[in-house]
């Protein structure tokens, strides 16, 4: 079996097992979180400013799609910039420099984006042309001096406001898609800058803005009505503590969800018109909430973000069930829009085909586990295949014969990182296994999120009596080349090169090896096998 492939990679795919060793699989589930990255790029996400809960950062969603952000491999790590997914055809394309999130960004309608620092607003184009910056606010930086804002920014009935806190706390409000400001006091409300405090009301006629535990006081929720010149107060002194932010129910206006650390809350009108909030099923931290619209033959789905991965729940929150196959055990969020649902954690964008990746996110390591690990190689004489795992664990099976007999050690390995092990540059491999029958009986390894996504997208739609790649999860870390042949991977790293025994080709299992010693494959490629260039690279011993 051989599919297409990018540049540079070939996805021909696999090895392993004269017994069939293999991690945990999730090849029976329907469908799995795909990688959202343009070849060439680290697409590991930077965080910008939600103090309290920076797990709840997510994309920008424009009318088209969602603005995302990478590092282009080669180039200054904190060069950011912006990727954009479109919604229908989920075409990914560089932007150029910049730098987005949904804490510190906003999309206007007919407009473009803008995104928010204290000193500066800097305006996109909808098709993402760059149209410049200027000071939003008119101060000086001495001005601004020990000033804090208070977002995010958030449109309402065309207008953009963004809150400021300097000396005492002020609205902003531009009606000419950023391009001119005018400031309203407001008469000593405060409102802290420690999470997602303002939002537009249900009926995105007014604003809410949440008054947080910032300052040492119990939380509340309050609405203005003029622009945020004056507040009142709208819960029933039943606003959860700790909430990260607010999100309506779309298909029900009387009702909202406080994201908090302590589960998911539901507010309603009580009946003198005061929000009443109330626990749900839901206790662990949340820190996203999408309602995906209704899929025959559901009603609807409603998806959150917790610590480890992502839950859905088709009983309106009663109950909640693991649908985090290809993702990560860590935090995450959920944004859902355009027919697409997309997660965000610290590894990167991530998307389902609606609600179809049901299973449970990969254990990780500890934070203070991660860090170098040994990449170890294997060979199997009698298939002729090799193998490589950065699990001692899984080593130490092997060499007990856990894959069955055959399978020695090269003698060849060499240094990478564990998974979120290198989090300034390091991508996660995608790994793949076939299966003894109907095959292909070997592994593959690929930090390629096109192949990745190809091999995924496959495994989807080949039924599991053919042969098919079946995503295992996830190997290690390693930092993608750059395409320049004369010096494929930065300083203190040293290119892996990967070879392909063309075995779709001789009707046999197709098999890589991976190996940082080049003239390791110079018997091999005489032998038939085709070199395919730096697949990755790895820790210089």
């Amino acid at each position: 079996m051989r599919i297409s492939h990018v540049p540079r990679m070939a996805t021909t795919a696999a090895i392993l097992v004269g017994g069939a060793f293999a991690l945990p699989s999730v090849a029976d589930a329907a469908g799995t979180w795909k990688p959202l990255c343009v070849e060439g790029s680290f697409c590991n996400v930077m965080r910008d400013r939600a103090v309290l809960d920076l797990d709840a950062e997510g994309p920008v969603v424009t009318g088209d799609g969602f603005w995302l952000q990478h590092v282009l491999v080669g180039s200054d790590f904190g060069d950011r910039r912006i990727l954009r997914l479109l919604g229908q055809s989920g075409e990914l394309q560089d932007l150029g420099a910049g730098f987005v999130t949904d804490a510190s960004a906003v999309y206007v309608r007919d407009s473009g984006v803008l995104k928010f620092t204290l000193y500066a607003v800097a305006r996109w184009s909808i098709g993402g042309d760059y149209l410049g910056w200027s000071n939003w606010t008119g101060w000086s930086a001495v001005g601004l001096n020990n000033a804090g804002w208070i977002g995010p920014p958030v449109e309402l009935a065309g207008s953009v406001y963004v809150g400021l806190r300097a000396g005492t706390n002020w609205m902003f409000r531009s009606s000419d898609d950023g391009y001119t400001w005018s400031p309203t006091s407001m008469n000593f409300f405060r409102i802290g800058e420690d999470r997602y405090n303002l939002v537009a009301d249900p009926e995105a006629t007014h604003l809410w803005a949440i008054q947080s535990e910032f300052f040492e006081s119990p939380a509340s929720l309050w609405e203005s009505l003029d622009e945020g010149a004056t507040w009142y107060r709208i819960d029933d002194g039943s606003f959860p503590a700790q909430t990260v932010r607010i999100v309506h129910d779309p298909d029900h206006p009387d009702t909202s969800y406080a994201l908090t650390a302590r589960g998911l809350k539901v507010g309603r009108p009580d009946h003198q018109g005061r929000i009443h909030w109330q626990a749900t099923a839901m206790w662990r931290a949340v820190h996203g909430l999408a309602f995906v619209d209704r899929i025959p033959p559901l009603s609807r789905a409603l998806v959150i973000g917790t610590d480890t991965g992502v839950l859905v729940s088709v009983d309106e929150g009663r109950s909640w069930q693991p649908m985090a196959s290809g993702l990560l055990a860590i935090p995450h969020t959920v944004t859902w829009a355009h027919g697409m649902l997309v997660a965000t954690s610290e590894a990167g964008y991530f998307t389902c085909n609606t609600v179809d990746c049901a299973g449970a996110a990969q254990p990780v390591p500890a934070a203070e586990e991660r860090g170098p690990v040994t990449v170890t190689e294997f060979y199997h004489r009698d298939l002729d295949h090799y193998f490589m795992t950065a699990s001692a664990e899984e080593a130490a099976g092997i060499d007990a014969g856990a894959a069955g007999p055959g399978w020695e050690r090269t003698g060849q390995a060499f240094t990478a990182w564990s998974v979120l092990g290198n989090p300034e540059a390091g991508m996660n491999l995608c790994r793949f296994y076939g299966s003894v029958e109907p095959g292909p009986n070997s592994h593959f390894f690929t930090l390629s999120t096109g192949e990745c996504s190809q091999l995924m997208d496959l495994q989807a739609r080949t039924p599991a009596t053919e042969p098919r790649w079946n995503f295992e999860g996830y190997a290690f870390a390693a930092v993608p080349p750059a395409d320049d042949a004369v010096a494929p991977c930065p300083e203190a790293t040293v290119p892996v090169y990967r070879a392909y025994n063309g075995g779709f080709e001789r009707g046999e299992d197709s098999n890589h090896r991976y190996v940082t010693d080049r003239t390791l494959l110079t018997p091999l490629v005489a032998r038939g096998w085709v070199e395919e260039g730096v697949g990755f690279c790895v820790e210089a011993p």
